[in-house]
């Protein structure tokens, strides 16, 4: 996911299509206050087929989101991971549980199976991927469109215009740079030509 910065909040659902190119899927822009976890939500029924693995930061650590990721709206497995570190669960004051006795449970042993991938070797390297893909995308967006210094409209709207402008004009030349036969995520050449 691609973190925003102070006046406003964006995430994106990228893949890496050649080292060490990021290829956006999906983005959306909000106001700084915004949950990251509820526009990742709304986003999650419009993810490709193609797509086998979601990895995420331990913000986004909770159930329902796995369940979403990993099984569809009949119960059927996806295909799909959910990659996310745990975030440690203090204890809460007693409150009234929402569900059956059976649903938390089951809940509880998907819970304890991501968690068991996550650790193994495979679900490591999967996520360290993060680390040359996904993180690093929010800085190159906004070092290749001038963007790490100032918001250059005043407005939501307006920011959200130009931020998800600047993903598309990306999305362009990452493909224009691949057709061309570069396999590399330099693009900075690409806009300065322009």
């Amino acid at each position: 996911m691609m973190a925003g910065g102070a006046s406003r909040t964006s995430n994106a659902f990228v893949i890496r299509i050649a080292p060490p190119s990021v290829f956006p899927l999906m983005a959306s822009v909000g106001t700084g206050s915004a949950a990251e976890v509820r526009t990742f939500a709304e986003k999650i029924d419009h993810l490709p087929r193609e797509v086998k693995c979601v990895s995420v930061d331990s913000a986004y650590d909770a159930g329902y989101l796995g369940e979403r990721i990993e099984f569809d709206q009949t119960g059927r497995r996806t295909g799909r991971r959910f990659l996310c570190p745990e975030n440690p669960r203090y204890p809460r004051k007693k409150t009234k549980r929402c569900g059956t006795d059976a649903a938390r449970a089951h809940s509880r042993e998907l819970r304890r199976a991501r968690k068991k991938y996550f650790e193994s070797a495979a679900g490591q390297r999967l996520y360290r991927q993060r680390s040359r893909t996904v993180e690093p995308f929010n800085s190159w967006l906004k070092s290749l469109f001038e963007l790490d210094t100032r918001a250059w409209h005043r407005g939501l709207v307006n920011n959200q215009t130009q931020i998800l402008a600047a993903i598309f004009v990306y999305q362009l030349l990452v493909r224009y740079n691949h057709r061309c036969g570069n396999n590399n995520g330099r693009l900075r050449w690409l806009t300065d030509a322009l």
